[in-house]
């Protein structure tokens, strides 16, 4: 036993004698080093381009998810306007000079349709045959039968001829309650020239409203630009732009 014990001591190495340098890995050929710094460049360029497209969609999802809400809440004040107004038709704009010095080109008119069918001479009314855009004009006569003949306050003429233009069967006879959509209660002074715009040149009306959301955003709240944003905003304008020129006929 004593000799067995002599013998396993003789076989254990000293910890101080230990080679404490780690096995050495065999040097990778050039090739394959390159090899692996391409690839690496590789997956640097992917990540790249996908956290390129994560934030475009995260800034375009953002994006919609706020102008939604604006959205919802004007269409909801619109159907308001509606039911408590009585006309499908409770705004316009103003988008000739035929009304001056009353009322002049962009003015934002609101109407009302509660005082069917007991319009006056003296009016103002927007009215409309078939798919004509609608005319803010003033009464200046009720026939006996309950017809109306409008003018332009700045007209020489009165609207017989335009009657006749929008495919009225019988002009002279003048339009009727079913033609008027509602009577002006107040104009607000140039705050429909956006919408005028609109219809008059769509791609302007554009282009300026993407310059102010960039200089309001980017300069003067100091925002990074945001592609997906961005992108958004012009899908966003056109939409809404030709919605306000649905609603405002």
């Amino acid at each position: 036993m004593p000799e067995n014990k002599k013998d396993s001591s003789r076989s254990r190495t000293p910890a101080s004698k230990r080679d404490p340098s780690p096995k050495k890995v065999p040097n990778q050929s050039p090739k394959s080093e390159t090899k692996q710094k391409g690839e690496k460049g590789k997956d640097k360029s992917k990540s790249k381009k996908n956290a390129k497209k994560l934030g475009f969609w995260k800034s375009f999802k953002n994006a919609m998810t706020s102008d939604m809400k604006s959205d919802l809440i004007i269409l909801a004040i619109f159907g308001l306007m509606v039911v408590g107004l009585k006309t499908y038709y409770p705004i316009s704009v103003v988008v000739s000079g035929s009304m001056e010095p009353v009322m002049y080109r962009g003015d934002f008119v609101l109407a009302s349709g509660r005082k069917a069918p007991n319009y006056e001479k003296g009016d103002i009314v927007m009215w409309r045959i078939n798919k004509s855009p609608i005319i803010v004009h003033r009464i200046i006569e009720v026939t006996e039968d309950g017809h109306y003949l409008t003018k332009g306050d700045n007209n020489a003429l009165d609207d017989i001829g335009l009657y006749a233009k929008y495919g009225h069967p019988n002009p002279s006879d003048g339009i009727t309650n079913d033609n008027i959509k509602g009577r002006v209660l107040y104009h607000v002074p140039k705050v429909g020239y956006p919408v005028m715009l609109a219809k008059e040149n769509m791609i302007v009306a554009v282009i300026i409203t993407l310059l102010w959301d960039l200089l309001y955003h980017n300069v003067i709240r100091r925002k990074p630009f945001e592609l997906g944003r961005f992108a958004y905003n012009i899908i966003s304008t056109i939409s809404m732009l030709q919605l306000s020129q649905f609603l405002t006929h």
